[in-house]
């Protein structure tokens, strides 16, 4: 059954499933072939120098390839870390490529192509939720799930088939807050499907063992230019090599480096080692699994980082969400945090937290994590999201 639900996703799916698994046997001197011919072919239309979204801002039509109308559509980045960037895409290949990526990707998960999934990481037109059947997904709207609605949206969950559940991972723990733990765990969730953002180090591993749902986890971006997935034997991320070719490039912020991507796209916008501002940090070692290139972690974007006391640049994420405070009950006391910083070396840690939580234990841990930065604790009742609802855990006042 499903290969005959695979071989109706179209002949650019089918492709790049072959390829996918092709990939996952080769040596890196094969990775190394196959990606060569493309870098070559960018290098010579565009040349080897790193580029930014002003580049693609100010000249869009020379980074773009066929740009034939019906062949290629625009497609716009959400903005959230600064101007929206437009691009153009492949209309026809472009989706059927993505499936073939993330079905491998969600595979990790047990879901297989047509499985139902709820939909819980943006706006939906048409009020609480809606159906799409050609994509066999109930969208919910973040922005519809008001106080007055939970009711109904509870009811409506518990009339549910099994499904998967996707989401960002800042927003797992606030549908989980919204329908509540006891009927969470009664529901007939499959898998969680959750990407576009990093976990905080140790919560994806706490929610498998506390709720026994497996967790697919990947890192990619609107732009198509590079794609990994998270190994669940190395628990880095592994970068596709017939997607896209990624260089780890040094950075000025502590800890990370900078993600650079080429993409491996016949039509629409060409993306030539490009600086996606997201950094990483590299992976020592190699891992059973595949010869893919690989990252120990993605740390989030070069705009999630804070100044500290010295006046250096530090990633959030390397610093204020360490392995260290996994250990014992620390995070069973905080259901939210965000840190704001309105000057260089002080941060305000702003706190959703239980009614019984351990605030000089709050205060020594993060002491701990950041002593190169002054320290205000503040306990809120609720910590806003973003109308997709996304969390930020940083905000830069600067």
């Amino acid at each position: 059954m499903t290969l005959v639900r695979e071989g109706l996703l179209g002949p650019s799916y089918l492709y790049h499933r072959r390829l996918i698994e092709q990939s996952k046997t080769w040596s890196p001197d094969q990775i190394r072939a196959y990606q060569e011919p493309w870098l070559g072919r960018l290098a010579g239309r565009y040349g080897d120098a790193v580029t930014d979204k002003e580049n693609y801002r100010r000249d869009p039509r020379r980074y773009a390839r066929w740009n034939v109308p019906l062949l290629t559509h625009t497609v716009r980045t959400s903005g959230t870390t600064g101007v929206p960037l437009r691009f153009r895409a492949d209309t026809l290949a472009r989706r059927q490529k993505e499936r073939a990526y993330l079905f491998d990707i969600w595979s990790r998960a047990g879901y297989a192509p047509n499985d139902l999934r709820v939909h819980y990481r943006g706006d939906a037109s048409g009020g609480l939720f809606r159906f799409d059947r050609l994509e066999n997904v109930w969208v919910v709207s973040p922005a519809a799930t008001v106080e007055e609605e939970l009711g109904r949206l509870r009811t409506w969950l518990q009339t549910l088939p099994p499904f998967f559940l996707h989401v960002y991972p800042s927003s797992l723990f606030t549908f989980i807050d919204l329908v509540g733990e006891d009927l969470f765990r009664r529901l007939p969730v499959r898998g969680v499907l959750a990407g576009s953002e990093s976990f905080p180090a140790g919560e994806q591993a706490r929610f498998e063992k506390e709720f026994g749902i497996r967790i697919a986890h990947w890192y990619g971006h609107t732009e198509y230019a590079v794609l990994a997935y998270q190994c669940r034997e190395c628990h880095g991320f592994h970068f596709y090599p017939t997607y896209g070719h990624v260089e780890l490039l040094p950075s000025d912020i502590e800890d990370g480096c900078r993600i650079v991507a080429s993409s491996f796209n016949r039509m629409g916008t060409q993306f030539v080692r490009y600086d996606t501002s997201d950094l990483a940090v590299p992976a020592a070692g190699s891992c059973p699994a595949d010869h893919f290139p690989r990252a120990s972690a993605v740390v989030g974007r070069s705009q999630e980082t804070f100044v500290d006391n010295a006046g250096r640049k530090r990633s959030l994420f390397g610093y204020a969400f360490g392995e260290d405070l996994d250990h014992g009950p620390f995070w069973d006391q905080i259901r939210d945090v965000q840190f704001v910083q309105d000057r260089p070396g002080f941060l305000r840690v702003r706190l959703v937290a239980e009614p019984w939580v351990d605030k000089d234990q709050i205060r020594r841990a993060f002491e701990r994590r950041l002593p190169m930065a002054e320290l205000d604790f503040e306990y809120v009742p609720v910590i806003e999201r973003s109308p997709s609802g996304k969390r930020r855990y940083f905000v830069n006042a600067l």
